[in-house]
């Protein structure tokens, strides 16, 4: 057993809005090498708990699976690490360490006002704090905002299955219990949880190099976070990653 573990969610279920296996078997094999290659454990969920209305809220019981480990990394099934990136565990501080959000900022204030309307009348998130859950990093001890948040959402169970609102599911609740609770928050580089790829023209190149056509995605993040995107581009664009590149990873393993 490693003393770190990465945990990802990847269900389809039909109160789901996407069947995930297909990307997810993309993501999963760059998670499979990483963890691999860095003495790290992988738990993947495929089955959904009936206790949760939706999928993502399997998410959750991270802070069951996760009290075994030093460190813990929580990342979204749309993610893909690049086969050389280094052991972020070796380096990350003590508390929760993610990266800023900063990819939609009209969806993340509406999400921001929508919950706070409903559940913290009283608490003004502060949005330069404010981080992407797709990739979340933390240490055992802080691994109690997980915990705090299941309990939250059996509180509230009902009105959050039933949440019609916008502004996703755990993200802005995550956020908003962390920041509550005054938890140790330490925001990386977007290298860390590459979002919003194709709003920063990171899938093209520098044409000056011609014998180098590499993506800037590719090339200088190390995990790819393939939000924002409709569910049939989202498939197409991971798989393309991983016929490109999976020759890096796995020796041919996957072919």
């Amino acid at each position: 057993m490693s003393k770190y573990l990465i945990y990802m969610v990847a269900i389809d279920h039909n109160k789901s809005e996407y069947n995930h296996s297909v990307y997810a078997n993309y993501s999963k094999k760059t998670w499979e090498y990483w963890c691999r290659k860095n003495n790290v454990d992988l738990h993947v969920v495929t089955e959904h708990n009936p206790k949760y209305g939706f999928p993502i809220w399997n998410q959750l019981d991270v802070c069951d699976i996760g009290k075994e480990y030093e460190k813990i990394g929580v990342v979204d099934c749309d993610t893909m690490v690049k086969w050389d990136t280094p052991n972020i565990f070796e380096s990350l501080e003590d508390g929760i360490s993610g990266v800023k959000d900063q990819s939609n900022l009209k969806w993340i204030h509406d999400s921001i006002a929508n919950y706070g309307d409903s559940f913290f009348q009283e608490y003004k998130m502060d949005i330069d704090n404010y981080i992407n859950s797709g990739v979340v990093f933390l240490d055992k001890e802080s691994l109690s905002v997980y915990k705090k948040l299941r309990d939250f959402y059996f509180k509230h169970q009902d009105k959050l299955d039933n949440w019609n609102m916008g502004g996703g599911k755990t993200q802005t609740l995550l956020n908003y219990h962390i920041q509550t609770d005054c938890m140790k928050m330490n925001l990386i580089p977007p290298i860390w949880n590459l979002v919003a790829i194709h709003r920063k023209n990171m899938f093209s190149h520098n044409w000056q190099l011609k014998k180098d056509m590499t993506p800037f995605y590719v090339k200088y993040a190390n995990i790819w976070h393939f939000t924002g995107f409709a569910i049939e581009q989202r498939e197409e664009i991971m798989k393309q990653t991983w016929e490109n590149y999976q020759d890096k990873y796995y020796e041919g393993k996957y072919e």
